[in-house]
């Protein structure tokens, strides 16, 4: 997720394995179970939107939901997701490159500026995700190929609009867990070029209808210094329709973030609801 380490360190909507999260949960259909058209909507609450170890709200919280469509029978999806993210403009000033004790005008010849504050979404307050893909199965094993537009409305920054596309699988061992691999690919990250992210999961269900899940995330960038690896692992459970999840998320080279995009091991509660 360059996207935020590039800005982060000069700078991606999940979470899910931090992905699941950006993208929201499949709800519960609202036609039919013969009608091939099954339309679900999902909204939840989080006390930080962590998305591949980095924090889009400025380590605050979070409402997010969104609707989803399937036509069952090519396995075919699409839908539309969104969460407030932190809409910060950052500041800066300039100085002049041979006397940096000396605040000088941007149009100084000899101007070289200095970042005070790295800028979130630069005006945007929503991240909203559209996407769209098919999930075939055969023999058992669930493949997921799409993809995903993160768009900012109202941001300043044009380069924060990108597009991604996966290819995933998955594996239900005889019920005992369901590992699974996906491959995330942009050709501009964020303005900062090509990049690939690897996530590797895994659910396993636990006595009295928990969830706990494991979650490892390779970030791989155009440029390999901002290269890092994402964590995460977390219990979850339905209850009386509603669904409860807390994880702690985590990741490596925590120095490379700044404010907002704010990063290190933390605790992440959420609340959701599908319809």
């Amino acid at each position: 997720m360059s996207k935020r380490i590039r800005s982060l360190t000069v700078t991606g909507a999940a979470a899910a394995s931090v992905f699941a999260m950006a993208m929201g949960a499949s709800g519960v259909a609202l036609a039919e179970s013969e009608s091939p058209n099954q339309f679900s909507a999902n909204v939840a609450l989080t006390t930080n939107y962590m998305f591949r170890g980095v924090s889009q709200t400025n380590n605050g919280p979070a409402i997010q939901g969104g609707f989803d469509y399937e036509y069952t029978p090519l396995n075919l999806y699409a839908g539309v997701w969104a969460s407030n993210v932190d809409s910060s403009a950052g500041s800066s000033i300039y100085v002049d490159a041979n006397n940096p004790n000396m605040i000088v005008s941007p149009d100084d010849p000899n101007a070289e500026e200095v970042v005070l504050e790295p800028a979130g979404y630069d005006g945007a307050s929503m991240e909203l995700d559209l996407y769209a893909g098919w999930k075939p199965s055969w023999q058992g094993i669930d493949f997921d190929l799409g993809y995903l537009r993160y768009q900012y409305p109202k941001t300043n920054t044009s380069e924060n609009n990108t597009n991604e596309w996966h290819l995933g699988v998955a594996y239900d061992v005889m019920g005992y867990f369901t590992p699974s691999f996906t491959a995330y690919y942009s050709d501009e990250w964020f303005g900062t070029g090509d990049a690939w992210y690897y996530d590797l999961s895994v659910d396993v269900p636990l006595p009295y209808d928990f969830t706990l899940s494991g979650h490892y995330g390779w970030n791989q960038f155009n440029d390999s210094a901002g290269n890092y690896e994402d964590y995460s692992v977390g219990v979850s459970r339905d209850f009386k329709g509603f669904g409860f999840e807390l994880a702690w998320v985590s990741r490596s080279d925590e120095d490379l973030c700044s404010a907002p995009f704010q990063c290190g091991d933390t605790a992440v509660f959420t609340v959701s609801k599908s319809f």
